[in-house]
């Protein structure tokens, strides 16, 4: 129960943070050619993590200038070589309703990227709100509860294969 009155004390405190942003209509022609730099949210779950992986690896083989989000402890399990470009939060950057403390959303806001893309599978109101802090003309994230509140673009989810959803996934932003 608790958890519960936490969720809709944090879905109130993103409401009212996100009202003064506003999702204009926007071409998708050439989003993800055009886009230059990538803020990626990296999944929460540790096995979508370890296959999200090669969306990560596909944007930098696309020349994409990535800067990853994920725990401070998962940057280990990331390539050697991209651990400068990964951005990594521990349970003090948490407020006590599991949203980003305030330290963190101003160093959020300040972030500029041309495209968000939030791999997280399950409903995550944390990621959803970094998504939303940092500036960005496009968000892509997967759909669920309420997050046409949050993405410009939205994928289906295959729950049942994580593997195959994020091989569905690199095929559906070279549509763009």
């Amino acid at each position: 129960m608790y958890d519960s009155v936490k969720k809709i004390i944090a879905g109130y405190i993103i409401a009212n943070t996100l009202k003064k942003k506003q999702n204009e209509p926007r071409s998708f022609k050439d989003l993800f050619k055009d886009s230059r730099s990538v803020f990626l949210l990296m999944p929460d779950d540790e096995n979508d993590f370890k296959l999200s992986v090669e969306v990560f690896q596909e944007l930098e083989k696309r020349g994409k200038a990535i800067t990853a989000f994920t725990k401070d402890f998962r940057i280990g399990l990331l390539p050697q070589k991209f651990h400068h470009n990964i951005m990594g939060y521990s349970p003090e950057d948490l407020t006590r309703v599991n949203l980003p403390s305030r330290l963190l959303r101003e160093k959020l806001s300040g972030m500029e990227f041309d495209l968000v893309i939030d791999l997280n599978r399950p409903n995550n109101l944390f990621y959803s709100f970094v998504a939303n802090l940092v500036n960005a003309p496009f968000r892509i994230g997967i759909k669920k509860n309420n997050s046409d509140k949050y993405y410009n673009l939205q994928v289906s989810d295959s729950k049942d294969n994580p593997e195959i959803f994020y091989k569905n996934f690199l095929n559906c932003l070279q549509m763009f």
